[in-house]
């Protein structure tokens, strides 16, 4: 997915676990994060309470991403207007789709 956002015009910071991802947030501006719920060391669920309770990065907007259809997860995201799930395998259009309404959502926030 990381190759498709590039050829979109992202600038994509990528980490192979939620330990990585954490160490990945310190001293980087971050506008989405888009996070796998099961990863090896951090789990997206931890990783995502970390960002929301102990960094800048707490009202940026945060996708879950799962295989599973998960009814914990969907209620977290559904409590947040930051927060998002999308069942795998989505199309990557459905993807794009979402990742433009959040940045747009967010941007407007901002203004």
């Amino acid at each position: 997915m990381d190759g498709v956002l590039r050829e979109k015009g992202h600038d994509v910071i990528t980490a192979q676990d939620g330990k990585k991802a954490r160490e990945a947030l310190e001293g980087q501006k971050i506008d989405l994060i888009i996070s796998d719920v099961f990863m090896p060391t951090l789990d997206g669920v931890r990783f995502h309470s970390f960002v929301r309770a102990f960094t800048d990065a707490r009202d940026i907007p945060f996708i879950f991403i799962s295989g599973h259809d998960d009814a914990h997860l969907r209620g977290l995201a559904a409590e947040s207007p930051n927060d998002y799930f999308v069942r795998k395998p989505a199309p990557i259009e459905d993807i794009l789709a979402l990742i433009d309404k959040v940045i747009r959502t967010s941007t407007q926030g901002k203004s």
